[in-house]
């Protein structure tokens, strides 16, 4: 499997684990995961699914779904023994450190005990340019492009939302 495939399944993964901690569904977190990589790299839908079946040795998308699921419950023993026996050897630190954090987030949402936040979804567009700066950013420090864009713009409402209060 080639150092991008692996990339693309992983993303669908984080992608998909964002969509059901935020209370979707399995196959709805699935398939907006899918549609989101497969636009993030200009590829067919078909093609990342494809990744998340065939390129793991799977018969059926429903047996990554339920491996999917049990790792978003905490159990990311099988979907990550799949991922290891289907890769290099020097990918596997990748897989690993992904399946670590994937269960570190969930360990610390669990511990925070707090309600989880209601959410709006916006649609944005950006120039390529900034887009390539955004996907470059993500890439150097690890994270997701959305992830990054989300925390930014938050930050940049918060101020101006504290300047537009202190002109009152």
């Amino acid at each position: 499997m080639r150092s991008e495939t692996l990339e693309q399944i992983l993303k669908v993964i984080s992608v998909a684990a964002q969509r059901y901690n935020h209370g979707d569904g399995i196959d709805h977190s699935y398939q907006y995961g899918v549609s989101r990589v497969s636009q993030e790299y200009g590829i067919a839908y078909q093609t990342i699914g494809d990744a998340c079946r065939r390129r793991l040795g799977l018969n059926r998308v429903g047996e990554f779904k339920t491996m999917l699921k049990a790792s978003f419950e905490g159990d990311t023993n099988k979907l990550s023994n799949v991922l290891l026996s289907k890769t290099p050897r020097f990918y596997h630190d990748r897989i690993n450190d992904f399946f670590s954090k994937l269960t570190n987030n969930r360990a610390t949402t669990e511990a925070e005990g707090k309600e989880p936040d209601t959410f709006v979804t916006y649609t944005v567009k950006l120039r390529k340019g900034d887009s390539d700066v955004l996907r470059a950013l993500a890439q150097l420090s690890g994270g997701q492009p959305e992830e990054i864009l989300v925390e930014a713009s938050v930050e940049a409402i918060k101020d101006r939302m504290k300047k537009a209060v202190n002109k009152l």
